[in-house]
């Protein structure tokens, strides 16, 4: 009894975590991640900086902050220890 209690209030516990999480955008799936080698090929539209509540939370902000910027690819330049990510918006694609 003590057990399964304990295990709803994980459950309880995780559904409220993922709640507050970012959801990836359709326009954010569209994004590649490109590493700082492969970005040199790119156009650089803007740099920019995105915090959420978990370092997965601020990469799908990250993700839809670029596409909203227009940008069809992302590198991440620096990543905090309190989840905050610097980012680049890049144009790759021809």
């Amino acid at each position: 009894m003590r057990n399964l209690r304990g295990l709803v209030l994980l459950v309880v516990a995780a559904a409220s975590v993922s709640a507050c999480t970012t959801q990836l955008t359709e326009a954010g799936r569209q994004v590649d991640l490109v590493t700082a080698s492969s970005a040199q090929a790119c156009k650089v539209l803007t740099a920019f900086t995105v915090k959420g509540s978990s370092n997965g939370d601020a990469l799908n902000m990250a993700f839809n902050k670029a596409a909203e910027l227009g940008a069809d690819s992302m590198s991440v330049v620096n990543v905090g220890s309190a989840s905050d990510i610097q980012a680049a918006a890049l144009k790759c694609r021809q």
